[in-house]
C-alpha cells in the first residue's frame, strides 16, 4: 500500500479498510475510539499551521506595513528556538545511527533551515556522504549505473531505519526520483525529513541563499514575505514553481536593482573547488561597493512584481551567475557564450551535448549546476498563473503606495485574484497498443503452409493479422459495446459505410479510422450477467456480445433519461506499428460532460485487449479464419 499505482494515467489512492464494527460492540467500542483518534490526529497534522486563515487576527490593529510585517514573520517563521531544539539536534543523531554501517557517513542539513528562509513545521533536507567503508566493492567501478547504488543504499539505509520504530516513521523510499530520497518522519522531535545520498551541491547552495539572505537587512524580510506569498496564492510547491526556484528569482531580480553581486564577483578571487565539474565554493569576504538602492521593503515588494509582471520568459534566459538576461538562441552554440561559461561548454561535450533545458516555460539557470534549469518542473498554466498574479499585485500594491503602502498585507492577502490558474485542458485522447506476439498466425487458411500460390508467406501472414484484428476491433465495438460505426480510409474526407473491411482496404491503408456513435451504457451490471457458457465453439468476442445483449435487455425497463445520458462520440484511429503491432487512438469529439468518456475508456481498456487475446487464441485452436468465426452472426 506504501507504492504508488496508477490507472490510465490517474493515480490510485489505497486506504487500508477499517471494520469499525457495531458502534454499540463492547468489543468494538476501543477500536473506534482508537480509530477516530488516529484520523482526527492525522487530520490535524494535514492543517497547514501558517494557512492565512490561522493567522489573519494578527493583523488586527496594525495599519503600518512594518508592523504589518513583523507580526506575520512572528508567525511563519521557523524561530531559532525551535531550529536549534527540534532541527539541529536531527543529523549529529542520524551520525551516531548510521556509523554502524558506514563509518565516514556525515551528515548534512540544507535547504532553507540554512538559508535561514523556513517557515514554520518545515520539512528538513538531509544530504549524507557515506565515504567508501561499508559500501559493496563495485561502487568503485567508472560508470556504474546510478540505480544499482541507489537499491543498494536504499536497502542499508531502510533495513536500520525499519529496526528502530520509536525514533524513525512514515518510511517512504522513492528511489526514481531525479535526486532520490527517503522521506521519514523524525520522532523524537516530530520533523519530517528528506535524506539523500547522490551529491552535496545542495549544501553549498544552501550557503549561497543564506549569504543572498543576510548580505542587507531588508533582503530576508523579502525573502519570506515573497516566499509566503506564492504560498498563499498557490504558486509554490509540488508541480509548480519550485521553493528553491523561486528563491533564485527573487535573488535575480536583486542582482539587477544593485543589491546583491552576481555570484561571478564573489568566485573570482578564490581557489575553486569543484564538484561533478562545478565550482561551489565562493568567498564570502569579497569586497563589494555599497548599494546604491535605499529603497523601502514595501518599495521592494512593488517593483519585484512590477518586474515579473511582463516578463518575458518565452524568450529570455535568466543567468545569477552573471546576473545577465540571455536570449534562448544563445544557449544553442555554448562555444559562442562568454569565457566564464566554460565550465558549461566543457560539461556539454563531456556528457554527449547535453545542454540546459530552455525549451521551457520558464528557465532560470542554476547558478552552480550551469546545466540545470531551476524551474524545470514549472507548468505553462502555473508560469500563466504566476504572471497574473505578479499583476495582480501590482495593482493593490499601488493603490497601498497612495498611503505609504499601510494595510498592504491584509488588502492582498485578503484579496481574491480572478482567473488566477487557467484550467486543465481535459484529456480527450486515450491510446494503446495491440500487438502480434505468438497470435501472428492466427486466422490463416488451414492449407496456409501447402500454398503455393502466395509468393510472400511471411508478409501475407502479417497483413492477414492486420486484417483480422481490424475487423475484429470494428466488431467488438458493434457487437460488444454497441455502438454505430463508420468508417473513414485514411485522410479521406467523406465518410462512407462499409460494411465489411476487405483484406484489399486493410493492405494498402496504413491508417484506417472509426467513427463510432452510441447511447448505450453496457459496462454496468456485466459481472451478475456474465454466466459461464459451456459451448466452447463460442468465442470470447460471442461470449461478450450476449453478456451485453442481456445488459440492455435489463435496460429496457428503465428510463430514457439513462440513455440520453450516456452519449458517446468519438473516432478509433488504427494505425500499423513498425513491428507487427496496432496503435489505437481515442479522440472523444462529443460536447458532453468527459465523465461518461472516461468511464467508456476504463471499461474499453480493461475489456478489449481480453477478447482481442482470447478471440485469436480460440482461432489458433478451432483453425477458424475471421470469416468461419462470425458466419453464425445475425444480420
Amino acid at each position: 500500500m506504501s507504492k504508488t499505482y496508477w490507472l490510465q494515467r490517474e493515480k490510485l489512492c489505497l486506504q487500508r479498510k477499517i471494520d469499525y464494527g457495531k458502534e454499540g460492540s463492547p468489543k468494538n467500542k476501543k477500536k473506534y475510539s482508537q480509530a477516530q483518534t488516529e484520523a482526527a490526529n492525522k487530520a490535524a497534522e494535514n492543517v497547514d499551521p501558517i494557512s492565512y486563515s490561522r493567522i489573519n487576527h494578527v493583523f488586527e490593529n496594525k495599519v503600518a506595513f512594518d508592523e504589518e510585517l513583523a507580526a506575520l514573520l512572528n508567525e511563519i517563521q521557523l524561530s531559532d528556538v525551535e531550529l536549534m531544539g527540534r532541527y539541529k539536534v536531527i543529523c549529529p543523531h542520524l551520525n551516531d545511527i548510521f556509523k554502524s554501517i558506514f563509518p565516514e557517513c556525515q551528515t548534512f542539513s540544507f535547504g532553507s533551515t540554512v538559508a535561514g528562509l523556513s517557515f514554520k513545521e518545515c520539512d528538513l533536507d538531509i544530504y549524507m556522504y557515506l565515504g567508501k567503508i561499508g559500501v559493496p566493492p563495485f561502487f568503485t567501478q567508472p560508470n556504474l549505473p546510478q540505480q544499482v547504488m541507489t537499491t543498494v543504499i536504499f536497502r542499508k539505509v531502510r533495513k536500520v531505519m525499519y529496526s528502530m520504530k520509536f525514533i524513525f516513521a512514515d518510511i517512504i523510499a522513492i528511489p526514481k526520483a531525479k535526486t532520490p530520497i527517503i522521506k521519514f518522519r523524525y520522532l523524537p522531535t516530530n520533523v519530517s525529513c528528506d535524506i539523500s545520498f547522490k551529491n552535496g551541491l545542495g549544501v553549498y547552495k544552501s550557503q549561497f541563499l543564506k549569504y543572498c539572505a543576510l548580505r542587507d537587512i531588508r533582503l530576508k524580510p523579502l525573502m519570506l514575505l515573497i516566499k509566503y506569498w506564492a504560498k498563499h496564492f498557490g504558486i509554490s510547491g509540488g508541480g509548480k514553481i519550485s521553493n528553491y526556484g523561486l528563491v533564485c528569482l527573487v535573488i535575480f531580480y536583486l542582482q539587477q536593482v544593485d543589491l546583491l553581486p552576481p555570484l561571478l564577483e564573489l568566485q573570482k578571487n578564490c581557489i575553486p573547488l569543484i564538484i561533478n565539474g562545478w565550482q561551489v565554493n565562493f568567498n564570502e569576504e569579497t569586497p563589494l561597493p555599497p548599494s546604491s538602492n535605499n529603497n523601502s521593503i514595501p518599495k521592494l515588494f512593488h517593483e519585484f512584481f512590477s518586474f515579473y509582471a511582463n516578463f518575458d520568459f518565452f524568450a529570455c534566459i535568466l543567468c545569477l551567475l552573471d546576473g545577465n538576461v540571455y536570449a534562448a538562441r544563445d544557449f544553442a552554440h555554448p562555444s559562442e557564450l562568454p569565457n566564464y561559461m566554460q565550465r558549461y561548454q566543457n560539461f556539454v561535450i563531456e556528457n554527449n551535448n547535453r545542454k540546459l533545458d530552455v525549451e521551457r516555460p520558464m528557465c532560470v539557470q542554476d547558478p552552480f549546476e550551469l546545466d540545470q534549469n531551476t524551474t524545470a518542473i514549472t507548468p505553462e498554466r502555473v508560469r500563466i498563473a504566476f504572471q497574473r498574479c505578479c499583476a495582480f499585485t501590482v495593482e493593490i500594491c499601488k493603490t497601498a503606495s497612495e498611503d505609504n503602502y499601510n494595510n498592504l498585507l491584509k488588502m492582498l492577502f485578503n484579496a481574491t485574484p480572478p482567473n488566477l490558474i487557467p484550467p486543465k485542458k481535459k484529456k480527450k485522447t486515450y491510446k494503446s497498443v495491440i500487438t502480434a506476439g505468438r497470435f501472428v498466425k492466427a486466422g490463416l487458411p488451414a492449407n496456409f503452409e501447402e500454398c503455393e500460390d502466395i509468393v510472400d508467406k511471411e508478409k501475407y501472414m502479417k497483413e492477414n493479422w492486420y486484417h483480422v484484428v481490424f475487423n475484429l476491433i470494428r466488431d467488438i465495438y458493434e457487437m460488444v459495446f454497441k455502438l454505430q460505426v463508420e468508417v473513414i480510409l485514411d485522410h479521406e474526407t467523406e465518410q462512407k459505410k462499409i460494411q465489411a473491411l476487405s483484406r484489399a482496404h486493410t493492405e494498402s491503408h496504413h491508417k484506417i479510422t472509426f467513427h463510432c456513435t452510441g447511447n448505450k451504457c453496457v459496462w454496468r451490471n456485466r459481472k451478475k450477467n456474465n454466466r459461464t457458457f459451456l459451448d466452447v465453439q463460442l468465442s470470447a468476442l460471442e461470449k461478450e456480445a450476449i453478456v451485453s445483449d442481456r445488459v440492455l435487455e435489463q435496460l429496457q425497463n428503465q428510463q430514457n433519461d439513462d440513455a440520453a445520458s450516456t452519449q458517446l462520440n468519438f473516432t478509433c484511429t488504427l494505425e500499423k506499428a513498425d513491428s507487427v503491432a496496432v496503435m489505437i487512438t481515442l479522440n472523444d469529439e462529443s460536447n458532453n460532460s468527459r465523465s461518461v468518456f472516461r468511464q467508456f475508456e476504463c471499461f474499453a481498456d480493461s475489456i478489449m485487449a481480453k477478447i482481442i487475446e482470447k478471440t485469436l487464441l480460440h482461432m489458433l485452436q478451432f483453425h477458424k479464419t475471421y470469416s468461419q468465426l462470425l458466419q453464425n452472426r445475425q444480420p
